[in-house]
This record gives structure tokens, C-alpha cells and sequence, in this order.
């Protein structure tokens, strides 16, 4: 019995799994038959490819079709598959890798999920592909792959020579929002330090001071990514932003959507990966969301388990949470007096405090009358910060400061005997975390690199303290 064998494959989390699709025919009535835990849209693949087969003249054999997509116990999902099906009809065997959408016309499509595909083949050591027509900044990240895209199914009846990057270097390029509109010069300067160091931010402050106007800049002022990194983020999203992904994400998301599904979606902590997740109106979140929040931004990944499948997703992203100080919003305020009650205030602090609030880097009360300063070369800076801290911890596997974990704080970051002292008496007197004298130390060391010091001085670490005060402050409001 001969079988015709051709190569797809799927990503399972942040896993590339390749998957070998096997066909065969058998006499007898007409029938057709797909297994391996394929889905309903693996399914519909069927009269894709039997339309599409039409548009240049072929059909599927007559008899008793059988396709078997290996390996058999994970499950199979997507479009993506079209292309490879199609060309074990058509044409026989092939040891490329087959990704693509067919129409039923026979144009072939490029899918989010067929270039998360070839992105994550890729980034396995897989070089050979036939797949749809790929834009020449994808292309860019995969230099020396073999790439055979075709528009139309009528294309694979030619050779399969490789395609020619295009060179589009004169395309539109997206204006980012910077610093520069922004007033006052607190602000900017933690916005700075929080990108500087791959920290996270809390911005706290009354309606309408600029909390989500600042949050919406952060992406504007970090370096570009380069090719690692978007290969990275097309692996896992299928997406390639023009400048670092920058997530709104709304109190009223559900878990699935936040984290991402079990089934094999990624969700928004996904899509924010290398680049700024925004999380507005903080306190409103519901509660599964802001605790399972905690693990994430310890580990930096997504651990999503259904049945006995478990699947990792990376999530390293810089989080930039904005809440108001109350249910009414006016707590704090120099002039409009807070109308809320002490009970429904506390209640609305205590969602801030405990072991989220811990592992957020900045709180920052952020007031409507700062004086205000202006930054230049703002990215420049921040770049050569993370220069620094890349050179420092590259040789143990960490590249900002705000990526150090908390058993290798101490060792990393070194501090003299004075500074050590008034960390220690800061700490015990204010009865911060041990999580939060490390959250204390990471930010001094990215102040000093932020100034040009080599050393951690006293005035570096008194700044890192005050970013720790901001709630309780707050709560010596409530009557």
C-alpha cells in the first residue's frame, strides 16, 4: 500500500510540534477519512481542498481516502493545514514544510496561525517551506530559510524555487508617542526608571492627572526590538507589530482572554509579550485575574492545563497598572473631598495590597500641578541602560534588573556597608516584604545605571524607598 507523505506541523503552546500528514487510498465506495484528533475545522479542510483541486483541473481520487495526522494525541486545529493536504493530492510526497489557507478558488492565504507556524518551525531548526506569500519583514527574521510561496495552487504545478526578498525599506514606518507632551517631570522620570529597568509601575493618582496617557507612551520610549525578539513574539502570536506590542486590556476580561486558553489560544499577557501590558482601572479586575497575575509576573510565562494537556506561553512583559484612589476617585485630592465611605475605601485599597501590589515594582502617586521638566533623548538613555545591565548579568541568563529573581538579588546586586544599614532599618521600620526589599534593591541598581553611577548610593536607594509608600499613605487618609 503506498502512502504519500507530507509535513505540517502546529504550535502547542510555545512549542513547535511537527505533524506528519499521511494519505492513502483504498478501493470500495467513495469515502473520506480523517483521524489523529483532528477538529472540525481540520474537518472542513476537506471541501477546501476539493474546491480548490477543482480551480486547476483535479480532483481526489475516487474510493476510499483515508488521512491520518500524526502524532495522534494532540489535537489538531486551524486552516493552516489546507496547503500541505492539498499538495499530498496534487503532487505526492514532500520533505517541506507545508503551512497555508486555501480558498475555494485556490488562492492560498496567510493566517495568524499559519505564521506562527513557520516562525516557531523556524526558531526549531527547521529551514524548507511552501506557504503563503510572507511580508518582507517577516521574511527578514529568517535569513536563511528556503522559502516557496505561492499566491495560487496552480503554482505548485511549476518548479519550487525559492522567492526573492522583496526589499520594501521605504514603507511606512508608525510615529510613536514619547515623553514630550507629558507634564510633569515626576512622572516622565518613573516612566523612565520603569522602562530602564523592565520594572513594573503602579500609577495611582485622581481622574484626569495623565495615568493612562503616561501608560499609553511607556511602548513609545523603549529601544526597538530586534530580530530575536520579534521572531520571538511572531512564534507566539503570529503578530509583528511595527514598534513593541502595547496591550490595553479591560477590567471586565475574562480568564481565558487574559492568560489564554487551554485549547490553544494566547491570551492578552501573550500578545504584550516583549513589549507593555496596560491594565487600567486595576482594582476592578476580578479577583482569579489580579491572583493569577501573581505567578505570571514571578515566572514571566502562562501555564494553561485542560485534561492532560499542559501548555506554556511566554509572558514577558512590563505591566503598567493605573487605579484611582477610591471608588469616587477624589481621595487625596488637594481640593474636591472624597465622598465615599471608610468601609467601601478600604475595601477598594485592600485589592491594591498583599501579594500583588508586592510584586509591582513602582507605585507612584502621580499629581495634577507637577512641575514639570522637559527629557531629551529619553530612548537613548534607557537604551544605554539596558546595555549596562545586559553586559552585567548576561553570563546568568538575566538582561534588566527587574528580571533578577528574588534568591539572587542579594548576590547580583551589590551594596556598601551604609546603604546596606539604611536598607535594612528602612525595611524593618515601614514592615516591607523581603519580596519588597529586593523590588527596593533592583530599582536602585536601574537609578544608578539611570545616572551614570557605577555605585548604589543613599540618594539612589531613598528614591527606590519612596516608590513603596504611596499606599500606605492612602490608607492614613481613610478617617
Amino acid at each position: 500500500m503506498d502512502v504519500v507523505k507530507v509535513w505540517s506541523g502546529l504550535t502547542f503552546g510555545d512549542r513547535f510540534v511537527p505533524v506528519e500528514i499521511q494519505i492513502t487510498y483504498g478501493a470500495g465506495l467513495p469515502a473520506f477519512h480523517m483521524v489523529g484528533m483532528v477538529s472540525e475545522s481540520v474537518e472542513e479542510s476537506k471541501e477546501r481542498v476539493r474546491y480548490a483541486l477543482k480551480s486547476v483541473g483535479k480532483s481526489i481520487p475516487q474510493g476510499r481516502v483515508m488521512v491520518a495526522f500524526l502524532p495522534s494525541e494532540v489535537t489538531k486545529s486551524g486552516a493552516h493545514f489546507d496547503l500541505a493536504l492539498l499538495y499530498g493530492f496534487l503532487k505526492g510526497s514532500s520533505e517541506r514544510l507545508i503551512v497555508g489557507e486555501v480558498a475555494l478558488d485556490g488562492t492560498v492565504r496567510a493566517t495568524a496561525q499559519s505564521v506562527r507556524v513557520i516562525a516557531a518551525a523556524y526558531n526549531s531548526g527547521i529551514k524548507q517551506f511552501i506557504c503563503p506569500r510572507l511580508t518582507c519583514e517577516v521574511l527578514k527574521l529568517m535569513p536563511d530559510g528556503d522559502f516557496f510561496m505561492v499566491e495560487h495552487v496552480a503554482q505548485l504545478l511549476n518548479g519550487e524555487s525559492s522567492n526573492p526578498i522583496e526589499d520594501n525599506s521605504n514603507a511606512h514606518t508608525q510615529n510613536r508617542l514619547g515623553l514630550n507632551d507629558v507634564k510633569g517631570s515626576g512622572i516622565k522620570r518613573v516612566a523612565m526608571i520603569a522602562a530602564a529597568g523592565w520594572h513594573h509601575v503602579l500609577l495611582m493618582g485622581n481622574p484626569g492627572v495623565g495615568k493612562s496617557m503616561v501608560a499609553e507612551r511607556m511602548v513609545g520610549i523603549m529601544p526597538a526590538m530586534n530580530n530575536s525578539e520579534k521572531l520571538d513574539l511572531l512564534s507566539s502570536t503570529g503578530a509583528l507589530p511595527e514598534h513593541r506590542p502595547a496591550r490595553f486590556t479591560s477590567w471586565n476580561s475574562t480568564p481565558a482572554g487574559f492568560f489564554g486558553s487551554a485549547k490553544g489560544t494566547p491570551g492578552e499577557v501573550t500578545y504584550a509579550h516583549r513589549g507593555v501590558l496596560i491594565m487600567d482601572e486595576f482594582p476592578q479586575y476580578r479577583k482569579d485575574i489580579l491572583e493569577g497575575l501573581r505567578t505570571v509576573l514571578d515566572s514571566r510565562t502562562v501555564l494553561a492545563s485542560y485534561g492532560s494537556q499542559r501548555l506554556t506561553w511566554p509572558a514577558d512583559f512590563l505591566l503598567v497598572a493605573t487605579s484611582n484612589p477610591c471608588p469616587c476617585g477624589y481621595l487625596g485630592h488637594p481640593k474636591k473631598v472624597c465622598k465615599d465611605s471608610p468601609a467601601s475605601v478600604t475595601r477598594y485599597l485592600g485589592r491594591l495590597s498583599g501579594p500583588v501590589a508586592d510584586r509591582i515594582d513602582l507605585h507612584y502617586w502621580v499629581k495634577a500641578d507637577e512641575p514639570n521638566e522637559d527629557m531629551t533623548m529619553v530612548e537613548e538613555r534607557i537604551q544605554k541602560v539596558w546595555s549596562i545591565q545586559n553586559e552585567r548579568w548576561e553570563s546568568e541568563g538575566f538582561v534588566h534588573a527587574g528580571h533578577i529573581t528574588g534568591e539572587r538579588v542579594d548576590e547580583l546586586i551589590e551594596i556598601s556597608s551604609s546603604v546596606r544599614k539604611l536598607l535594612d532599618d528602612s525595611v524593618e521600620k515601614a514592615g516591607l516584604s523581603r519580596r519588597e526589599r529586593h523590588k527596593i534593591l533592583r530599582l536602585s541598581r536601574t537609578i544608578a545605571d539611570l545616572q551614570g553611577d557605577r555605585d548604589i548610593g543613599i540618594n539612589h536607594l531613598t528614591e527606590a524607598i519612596s516608590y513603596r509608600q504611596v499606599i500606605p499613605w492612602l490608607r492614613s487618609l481613610v478617617p
